[in-house]
């Protein structure tokens, strides 16, 4: 089945003769691969997973790297932790990482603690460099996939989950606003000229912001100030070659629906209701209007055994419902499916939307 072909139909108003299912299995697969627990009978790769699911395989392709333009980066990992320190000529930043439970890192230090930092932080900024890797040239679709291509995150959210940290650093970056203000601009400059090069060698794609907005962290004023224009621009360059820019959501998501669909975003990832988020498909379509396209409505909650399976249940329908009178809705578990999740649950959405 041609599972690109249906989504493109989808996001150009033309509803698929049934509701599309696509979950992230990535961080689920990477896990259960490493450690031989993979369920039996579900396939060994993410492509053979998927087509027992008969659903897309949903991969995110990075074909470019960041590079620090008069910083040395140095770099220490364990089995369990990671160390990345920023040798500037105004002194070192260290960042620290651990390993989750989920088999992601988690960032434990930011590279900037204080004031104090920030001479540092401006050099690291004015560094970047964005380069297209030589492997990034466009590939065969596969019928059975669905690819987007990544860009970076927009500034104001690279530069808190990166740099800055969510709790400390808007502290910071409220106390030092114009300066930081003057960090965004050289961000957003160095990012666009990324993305006109990623329209230019990927043209008529799907792209992906990886940017993980909560709501409990960025209100509408901050949205309205730091992110509308620059996901306004980043569509339009990606419009002129055909492109379409869809944005992960990470948390709390109701109050920024609908500036998200003013500032032109195509397609929102992580939609739901409580208790991962606070917006179900139906609230999300109202928020955003017409055409972009939503991806969600499971709660990650929902396929772990310690779950009650009704709720699940109740959340499959719903869903399915919804989807089947809004052809631009993908129904997937809300984020990644974690890595605690239970098989016969994930088959059991799959079930109900093929049915």
């Amino acid at each position: 089945m041609d599972f690109g072909k249906i989504l493109m139909d989808a996001i150009e108003g033309r509803a698929p003769a049934r509701p599309l299912f696509m979950p992230d299995l990535g961080l689920w697969f990477t896990w259960h691969s490493r450690r031989g627990t993979l369920p039996q009978g579900c396939g060994g790769s993410p492509a053979e997973i998927a087509a027992s699911l008969n659903c897309p395989a949903w991969t995110v392709r990075t074909p470019w790297k960041l590079e620090y333009e008069g910083v040395e980066v140095t770099r220490e990992k364990s089995a369990t932790g990671r160390i990345v320190r920023y040798l500037t000529r105004r002194g070192v930043l260290t960042e620290k990482w651990a390993l989750g439970p989920d088999g992601d890192w988690w960032q434990q230090e930011y590279p900037v603690k204080n004031e104090e930092d920030l001479d540092a932080a401006e050099e690291i900024v004015r560094g970047m460099r964005y380069r297209l890797e030589p492997s990034g040239s466009p590939a065969a679709a596969s019928p059975g996939g669905i690819e987007a291509i990544e860009i970076p995150k927009a500034p104001y959210s690279d530069l808190l989950h990166t740099l800055l940290g969510w709790s400390d650093g808007l502290m910071l970056l409220m106390m030092e606003e114009e300066r930081f203000a003057a960090m965004l601009e050289v961000m957003e400059e160095t990012r666009n000229g990324l993305v006109r090069d990623l329209a230019a060698a990927f043209p008529a794609s799907l792209f992906w912001a990886p940017d993980n907005l909560d709501g409990q962290f960025v209100t509408p004023a901050a949205f309205g100030k730091y992110l509308r224009g620059s996901y306004r621009t980043t569509g339009e360059l990606l419009h002129s070659s055909g492109g379409r820019l869809w944005v992960h959501i990470g948390g709390m998501c109701r109050h920024l629906l609908a500036p998200m669909g003013e500032a032109g975003i195509n397609g929102v990832a992580g939609v739901s209701a409580p208790p991962q988020s606070d917006a179900t498909l139906a609230e999300a379509r109202q928020a955003m209007g017409p055409t972009p396209m939503l991806w969600g409505g499971i709660p990650q909650d929902y396929v772990m055994p310690m779950v009650d399976r009704a709720l699940l249940r109740r959340s499959i329908a719903e869903a399915r419902a919804f989807a089947r009178g809004d052809g631009r809705t993908i129904v997937g578990v809300a984020d990644h499916v974690p890595v605690d999740a239970e098989w016969d649950r994930i088959r059991e959405i799959a079930d109900a939307l093929n049915s």
